[in-house]
This record gives structure tokens, sequence and C-alpha cells, in this order.
């Protein structure tokens, strides 16, 4: 099961070397790690010069909604996106925010 994921991580990062896309990788996070992660991300100051965003979640899930973090707790997907809204992250505002969320 693991090993499929890893797979597909190690597919990701691949796609994004191909495409000059640079990447970070972090694995089995908590609820709160997800969060906290997420939120750096979307206040990195490295995206004032860029041209947009893609983040990426892969992990099992409940539904289409709600993916399971390494503790056990479901985060919503809605939770992330928010995170990544024009007030929250004005360094992203009026460019493209892609989100992949693989559960």
């Amino acid at each position: 099961m693991f090993d499929c994921l890893q797979e597909d991580v190690n597919n990701m990062q691949k796609l994004f070397k191909e495409l000059n896309v640079e990447t970070e990788v972090h694995s089995n996070l908590t609820y709160f790690e997800v969060i906290d992660r997420a939120e750096q991300f979307s206040q990195d100051d490295i995206f004032r010069d860029a041209s947009m965003c893609i983040f990426v979640l892969m992990a099992h899930g409940r539904d289409d909604s709600e993916i399971l973090t390494a503790n056990g707790r479901p985060i919503k997907t809605e939770e992330i996106l928010d995170l990544f809204d024009d007030r929250k992250c004005p360094n992203l505002k009026g460019k493209p925010k892609w989100f992949i969320f693989q559960v």
C-alpha cells in the first residue's frame, strides 16, 4: 500500500522536474503539521516572483472532501484551500493556484 504511494510521489517529482517546477516533499505529517506546513508554503516569499503554485497532498481519505493525516485525524480539503485565498496569500493574488488531492 505505501509502496504505491511512494511510487506516486516519485512520479510526481519526476514530472515536476521535467517541467522545471521546484518541489518539496514532506511525509507522514500529522493534522497540525499539515496545517503548519501549508501555512508556511502559502506565505513563502518565493511566490512574489512566481507565476503560479502547485500544492499536492497525497494520503488516504474518507471521501472527496476529507483526507486522513498521519495521526488519523481528518483534514478537510477546504481547510487547505482557505489558506491560499487572496487575503491570506497576497503573494499569489491573481496567479493560478493548482491543488491536487490524491486520496
